[in-house]
């Protein structure tokens, strides 16, 4: 999963919106949307403060998954709550 997919991934499953993620960093709804669809890419400031966010390491952002990724992706977001 590339950092776009995984942007997209881990705000859906918190369920928040697009522009509540914008206004949370201080950048344009627009800018989210164009990480998400991988024509741009956050600045490392930004990936930080998105595993801050989203309580995910950036470890987890930056580097490429594979299935046992993927496998404790779904555990750990199905055991999560989120409260933003």
């Amino acid at each position: 999963m590339r950092i776009g997919e995984k942007i997209r991934f881990i705000r859906q499953q918190s369920g928040m919106s697009q522009e509540k993620l914008s206004e949370l960093l201080y950048i344009s709804r627009q800018s989210v949307s164009a990480w998400e669809r991988e024509e741009r890419l956050p600045s490392l400031e930004n990936i930080v403060q998105l595993s801050e966010i989203f309580g995910v390491s950036t470890d987890y952002l930056l580097k490429s998954g594979n299935k046992s990724l993927r496998k404790r992706q779904r555990i750990i977001f199905s055991e999560k709550s989120f409260h933003i």
